[in-house]
């Protein structure tokens, strides 16, 4: 019996859960070499790309945006969307900053913050889950909500600078290298173990694919997508305390748009809209893409409103591939 989106032979589930999802990794090593082209062409056409101080910068950056990509990159896998990341690393910075400048210690404003981004994540989950609510429109209105929230935390701080051991935390060095490049590095590697190994993750794509069928042969659909959502919320929550301390201030512009800029890298990684795919060693290179294309435009004095528009022309781009490919896999 062949399968498709209404149902799936009951001798495909064993397929499903015990081997990896077909085209694992496919897209990697292409992925891999027109990032190193890009790479290539900025350190051959501008002298100032190659320097140490520009490069550190760069991975700097995408490690920090990476922590928020992971939760998101399997949020996707499952066919959902979670819109309100943004949002969430804006709140969850800017409360943890907010908490020190009160008076409390790093663990306990840390903690609450990332309790309170995991508490809006469950929420989001719950309500995909339990209501059926599209979690395209939902997370919309989550970060409209949330974004709120942190706007106005911001205000109330008025620019005033975080503590001196806060802002020192995002240049914490492991071995002379940032933090969060090591933690970038230990969660790939995390990612691609618990992708080629976990039982879990088959269960993920499965649920992408036909979320029916995976309630029907036993699969806890909707506690798999909740943990998703909170897992992405909290991995938001954390890429944002570290956001905070890098830039030492409160900020209304902090997360601004980071939601499009995870669905481009997503998908670009190997993730598609319409769930069953995903890895997270592709959604790293896929942020690794963008940030070296928004430095080289720097670097040749591109205006930053068309840095805009090349994201988001990136984003139709990737999105009209993915429905084209689905529309094939289907057909």
């Amino acid at each position: 019996m062949s399968e498709n989106r209404e149902g799936v032979a009951p001798s495909t589930v064993g397929r499903r859960t015990g081997q990896k999802p077909a085209g694992f990794g496919a897209n990697i090593l292409p992925l891999a070499l027109v990032t190193l082209a890009i790479f290539v062409f900025l350190m051959l056409t501008r002298e100032n790309f190659a320097s140490a101080q520009n490069l550190n910068s760069i991975l700097f950056g995408v490690s920090i945006d990476f922590l928020a990509i992971v939760g998101f990159t399997y949020v996707m896998v499952m066919r959902e969307i979670d819109l309100s990341v943004g949002s969430v690393f804006a709140l969850t910075g800017t409360l943890t900053g907010a908490l020190l400048v009160a008076g409390w210690g790093f663990w306990p404003a840390a903690a609450f913050s990332l309790g309170l981004a995991a508490g809006i994540g469950f929420l989001n989950g719950f309500l995909v889950v339990r209501f059926n609510i599209n979690s395209l429109m939902l997370t919309i209105g989550t970060m409209l909500i949330v974004r709120g929230l942190a706007n106005v935390l911001a205000n109330e701080l008025g620019g005033q600078t975080y503590p001196r051991a806060f802002r020192s935390l995002a240049r914490t060095d492991l071995c002379n290298v940032r933090l969060t490049v090591v933690l970038m590095v230990v969660l790939v590697l995390a990612g691609w173990l618990f992708q080629r190994r976990s039982a879990l993750f088959r269960k993920m794509c499965f649920i992408g694919e036909n979320v029916r069928s995976a309630t029907v042969h036993g699969i806890q659909a909707g506690r798999i997508k909740i943990a998703a959502f909170v897992a992405s919320a909290t991995t938001a929550g954390l890429a944002g305390i570290f956001t905070a301390s890098r830039i030492t201030s409160a900020d209304v512009r902090m997360g601004l748009g980071l939601e499009f800029v995870m669905v481009t890298a997503a998908i670009i990684g190997g993730a598609s809209l319409y769930g069953g795919r995903g890895d997270l060693r592709g959604s790293a290179l896929g942020l690794l893409m963008l940030a070296l294309m928004l430095n080289g435009m720097i670097m040749y004095d591109v205006e930053p409103v068309f840095q805009q528009f090349v994201i988001g022309l990136m984003l139709i781009v990737t999105v009209a591939f993915d429905t084209i490919l689905n529309r094939r896999r289907e057909g």
